[in-house]
């Protein structure tokens, strides 16, 4: 897999776990929560993106509050929070047998 663009960045092959013709998933960097994936869809107007973001009870006493905890962990996008390549690496590899 080659690397590609996610908007304004460059993804390497090691964080991507499905790729197609129309689409690619891959690991996030700064994960709200434990699993949170990344697709994207080629459409004719553009793209669209989905955020996966499993939850388990009870990781949060109201549902709904995963979307202030979203809002609140991606303000704080600072490179020393991220994971290291090779964490998203080892999690990409698991995901990519689930897919093949």
């Amino acid at each position: 897999m080659a690397m590609l663009r996610f908007g304004q960045h460059i993804i390497k092959s090691s964080a991507l776990f499905l790729k197609t013709e129309l689409s690619f998933a891959l690991v996030n960097r700064k994960p709200v929560v434990p699993g949170r994936i990344l697709f994207r869809f080629t459409v004719m107007t553009g793209h669209v993106h989905v955020h996966v973001l499993p939850r388990k009870a009870p990781a949060l006493k109201k549902n709904d509050s995963i979307f202030d905890e979203k809002h609140d962990w991606e303000s704080e996008d600072v490179p020393t929070k991220w994971r290291s390549e090779e964490e998203m690496a080892k999690e990409a590899t698991e995901l990519r047998s689930l897919f093949s």
